[in-house]
């Protein structure tokens, strides 16, 4: 969400084991230079302060773990055209994140008079406009994500929400991510071996030779 924007006052509750974080190692690509980190916009409802300060805590976790995650916060510094910011940073994105959250579904759903959340409004009409186009390649960019003390029934109904991949964080670190942090840097939990050379299985004995 953009437009009004009330700056969370609280240090993120971020941290990260060297355990945790050997788990999760630079992507790199198959000439062993390191990848581009992954451009990712988190598009949320500002329901309340609490939430508010979920939601940066996620921001800060992907930033200090290899992911280029991108929220209103910063540029609400600026004066800004949001319905411009909010396009740019839809289309720009590699990934989208998705917060579930009471406000964000009513909103998304619209179910709530226009005048209010107007920015999580315009967001949500550009990612339904994606699905609406093309499901199975709007799936693959737009990831519902449900935060602690959040539920799934808080997801977009026209996101899946009962059929389709969310991914739960726990709390604030590598772990409490694991299955976010594997998909958006594109290291899967279960890697696909090669398909090896078929047998050779001799006949089955006991048959007659053709006739020659």
């Amino acid at each position: 969400g953009s437009g009004s924007v009330r700056r969370a006052g609280v240090q993120g509750r971020v941290s990260m084991s060297s355990s945790e974080a050997a788990e999760i190692p630079e992507t790199s690509t198959s000439a062993g230079v390191a990848a581009a980190p992954a451009r990712v916009f988190i598009s949320y409802a500002h329901d309340d302060d609490a939430h508010e300060r979920r939601v940066r805590d996620l921001w800060l976790l992907l930033r200090a773990n290899g992911v280029d995650a991108r929220l209103d916060l910063p540029a609400a510094d600026r004066p800004q055209d949001w319905a411009d910011w909010m396009l740019a940073e839809v289309e720009g994105a590699e990934f989208v994140l998705v917060v579930a959250s009471p406000a964000y579904r009513r909103r998304a759903e619209g179910r709530e008079p226009p005048e209010i959340g107007r920015g999580v409004r315009w967001e949500a009409q550009l990612i339904k406009q994606a699905y609406y186009a093309d499901p199975e390649t709007a799936r693959l960019k737009f990831l519902p994500v449900v935060l602690p003390e959040c539920v799934q029934a808080d997801i977009p109904v026209w996101m899946g929400r009962e059929t389709n991949t969310h991914y739960r964080v726990s709390d604030f670190t590598v772990a409490g991510a694991k299955a976010l942090f594997r998909y958006l840097t594109t290291q899967p939990r279960v890697g696909v071996p090669p398909i090896g050379p078929a047998p050779g299985l001799p006949p089955a004995g006991g048959l007659a030779s053709p006739a020659t």
